[in-house]
């Protein structure tokens, strides 16, 4: 199994955490689409993205910054994480509006974190089209 790590974080004001995140890594923002902004860094730097979720609430239950965990196969992944002592919390299907489907599985002390198709280039389901940032100008 290999996995790309992205961290994701929840935020009830997106456009400044993005800002103000964007600014202390050094990142850009690659691209937004809501309730996302999606920062990265530069080509060739092989930092984790920052994935910035807009919330309505910082719920105190669950974990505001957590683990996308990237794979090619995400049902066999939950499958092994489950045998592992994961537990899934629920599934986000998007796949109806031309986007991707996503679990999130709770670790068994209880640390919230989701298992998501990997990102491959040119993949609109994956990767909606930059706003700010070329695809070449920032790590895959």
């Amino acid at each position: 199994m290999t996995a790309t790590i992205e961290v994701t974080m929840d935020a009830l004001d997106v456009e400044s955490v993005a800002s103000w995140w964007a600014d202390a890594l050094g990142y850009g923002r690659l691209y937004t689409r809501s309730p996302y902004v999606v920062l990265a860094p530069m080509a060739g730097d092989t930092r984790p993205r920052l994935v910035i979720q807009e919330v309505d609430t910082v719920a105190p239950s669950k974990t505001p910054v957590h683990l996308d965990l990237r794979v090619d196969d995400p049902d066999a992944e939950v499958d092994r994480l489950t045998r592992a002592g994961a537990t899934v919390a629920w599934v986000v299907d998007e796949t109806a509006d031309g986007l991707i489907r996503w679990t999130t599985m709770s670790d068994p002390w209880g640390t919230l974190f989701c298992v998501c198709p990997a990102r491959h280039r040119n993949d609109k389901a994956n990767d909606d089209d930059p706003e700010e940032m070329n695809e070449s100008d920032v790590a895959s």
